[in-house]
């Protein structure tokens, strides 16, 4: 009976994983389609879009985003770092970049055009609406106006 209970245990975590892992790869995967870049730019870009919203909002409301976006902590790891090793002025200044300014350094840093910002947010609030429904969307979409 024991090994039944394990055998069924690890069959519920590996679909529950790997339908975890699907909700976030159709993110990237309309990220990507829709911006014509690769999947680490995706990643990228959607992390830089996130970690502004994270610096934005409350604690709670990014909490309630969060909650809809699976490997919300994968995205923001994927930020690339937009600061220097060397301690110069301007590594020190970007460093404290905040905002949609260290979006764009993020997005340089990625190889994503500028323009290409506005391709990811309706991506990324839609999918957001989608999975949380209309408030929790707009509070999102408020964030990149």
């Amino acid at each position: 009976m024991k090994t039944i209970y394990t055998i069924a245990l690890a069959i519920t975590t590996l679909f529950a994983t790997s339908t975890y892992a699907q909700d976030t790869s159709d993110l990237v995967k309309s990220i990507m389609e829709t911006a014509d870049v690769s999947k680490d730019q995706a990643e990228g870009g959607a992390g830089a879009l996130f970690g502004m919203a994270k610096e934005t909002m409350t604690k709670e409301d990014f909490g309630k985003i969060s909650d809809v976006v699976p490997d919300m902590d994968g995205l923001l790891d994927a930020i690339p770092s937009t600061g220097s090793n060397k301690t110069s002025m301007l590594g020190s200044a970007a460093k404290q970049l905040t905002g949609m300014p260290k979006v764009q350094a993020a997005f340089d840093k990625l190889g994503i055009s500028q323009e290409k910002v506005a391709l990811f947010t309706p991506v990324i609030v839609n999918y957001v609406e989608e999975k949380g429904g209309k408030v929790v969307g707009d509070m999102l979409g408020k964030v990149f106006k």
